[in-house]
């Protein structure tokens, strides 16, 4: 259990993150404003993407629309700041667009559609995750596998007298084995971290408010 603690320990915020949250404004709620400034509410979304018609409308049934990537780099490097602090989006659009309020243009809408994209982006980070995790099981059953067979035959080509060809091959599967059981290693204590701190920014903005204001 103590080893099990070391690799996943307790989230605590940093005082660098305390200190860069004093830095925002929060709202009445006690959530960190995080303001993002659009010029329209299709500037949210990658080019050639459009909100279809009666979007939202039903957030079980509306499609995953793909947000800007600046978009989402931009919320990413401000939750890395942030540590675990809730959040409110607050999405600054032209006055002209916000009043009066465009067909298209609501907060309800825009939560929807960042809201789709972060669910399917949480379950691919999860999968990505689990992939890993199947892939460091097979590298460390191949690297022990590998280990095993170079003893086995350390151990022949002490009792008899082989070739170079033997001995080239018995180094080759050592070697195999360590740098395979290494990938493994680097797999369970390291290579997980940037997809599991993704997966749980994604669930933080999904559980973030969002409210408009005019520019």
């Amino acid at each position: 259990m103590k080893r099990v603690f070391r690799l996943f320990p307790p989230r605590r915020q940093t005082t660098k993150e305390k200190q860069i949250a004093e830095c925002y404004a929060r709202s009445p709620e006690g959530r960190i404003i995080v303001r993002l400034r659009l010029s329209s509410p299709a500037a949210l979304l990658v080019p050639f993407e459009g909100f279809p018609p009666h979007f939202g409308s039903d957030a079980a049934t509306s499609p995953v629309l793909n947000l800007s990537k600046d978009f989402v780099d931009y919320l990413f490097a401000r939750l890395a700041e942030l540590g675990d602090e809730s959040l409110l989006l607050q999405i600054n659009l032209p006055a002209a667009t916000v009043n009066p309020p465009a067909p298209d243009c609501s907060a309800d809408l825009l939560q929807t559609a960042i809201q789709r994209y972060f669910t399917y982006l949480e379950a691919v980070r999860r999968e990505d995750l689990q992939k890993l995790a199947w892939d460091a099981a097979l590298l460390g059953l191949l690297g022990a596998t590998a280990l095993g067979l170079s003893v086995f035959l350390e151990a022949r080509n002490a009792n008899i007298d082989v070739g170079m060809g033997w001995l080239l091959l018995s180094q080759g599967v050592t070697v195999f084995g360590w740098l395979t059981l290494w990938e493994a290693l680097a797999n369970v204590l390291w290579h997980w971290r940037p997809l599991y701190q993704q997966l749980r920014m994604c669930q933080r903005i999904q559980l973030a408010q969002l409210e408009l204001a005019a520019q």
